[in-house]
């Protein structure tokens, strides 16, 4: 497989997000491509994940749904976002994954694929069986994109603090699962995201890469980076859910779309008002405080 390397200097999730969907349509350049790049902090959690559950809520917390599937990840300035796109008659995921495993193994650390197509340390390693990339796919008609993350000098503690929410009753929602988790730079110190970006490219395709800026027009990115940024989007998308109403043992409210469509259970009468809304943990628990106070 011979690869054109890219990487964005944007640190932008959506615009990054938005650069995978275009490349991934054939807007851009011929496939096989890889992409390269850095994202500022934030959770991106998978096309049918619920970000209630997945991420913690609050200010400074900015979540973003892709279209692959897989489980939330933890982005920041240390943390190198992978993506090659094919053709879909050239998929292979087995493959692929051996591909960047070797490059990553490349750094200087043996690098294997295991579960679930995420990238671990190997038993030669300082800390075998430590997750250092998570991947996952989306699939066209006619390509398919394979992404991934790799822990480069991440911070964990944000990570920790940051994957994880709330619990529900019942969800559909494909839910994450955890792994012990571990940065290059530990293993291999003074390795820096950049250094690693560089030597990802030259492994998988024997040259530095070259700049995305220019291959997509802004008029092509900007409704697909609308998207990414909205609500209907990270929100509304959200398989349907269940959970507990504050205050009422036995009580729950169903939420579809990311709205409020029903409650169920002792008390289910005096929720109609929130009937219609936007579903929103805090404004729950203040409601339930409320109710408690009555």
């Amino acid at each position: 497989m011979r690869l054109l390397s890219l990487r964005s200097s944007s640190l932008d999730p959506a615009r990054n997000l938005s650069l995978e969907e275009c490349l991934l349509e054939g807007r851009a350049a011929p496939l096989p491509l890889l992409l390269l790049y850095i994202d500022e902090p934030c959770v991106v959690i998978g096309r049918n994940q619920n970000p209630w559950i997945e991420a913690a809520q609050g200010p400074g917390i900015q979540v973003y749904r892709r279209l692959s599937g897989g489980g939330s990840v933890w982005h920041d300035g240390g943390n190198l976002n992978w993506a090659l796109l094919v053709d879909r008659q050239a998929h292979d995921q087995g493959a692929e994954l051996a591909l960047v495993a070797r490059a990553a193994s490349s750094l200087g650390l043996e690098i294997l694929v295991g579960p679930r197509g995420g990238l671990y340390t190997g038993p030669s390693s300082p800390i075998p069986g430590a997750k250092v990339s998570g991947t996952a796919r989306r699939i066209t008609a006619k390509a398919v994109l394979h992404h991934g993350t790799l822990l480069v000098d991440s911070d964990l503690a944000a990570l920790e603090t940051s994957l994880g929410g709330m619990a529900s009753l019942s969800s559909r929602a494909l839910a994450s699962v955890p792994s012990r988790v571990a940065n290059l730079a530990r293993l291999l110190p003074g390795l820096s995201p950049e250094a690693a970006l560089e030597g990802l490219s030259r492994a998988l395709t024997g040259s530095l890469p070259a700049a995305v800026e220019g291959l997509v027009s802004e008029a092509e990115l900007a409704p697909t980076m609308a998207r990414h940024r909205s609500w209907d989007w990270v929100y509304g998308e959200t398989p349907a859910f269940a959970v507990e109403v504050p205050g009422l043992p036995g009580t729950s409210l169903e939420v579809k779309r990311g709205r409020i469509a029903g409650a169920l259970g002792p008390g289910a009468e005096g929720l109609a008002e929130l009937v219609g809304r936007a579903f929103d943990p805090a404004l729950l628990a203040a409601w339930g405080a409320g109710a408690q106070g009555k």
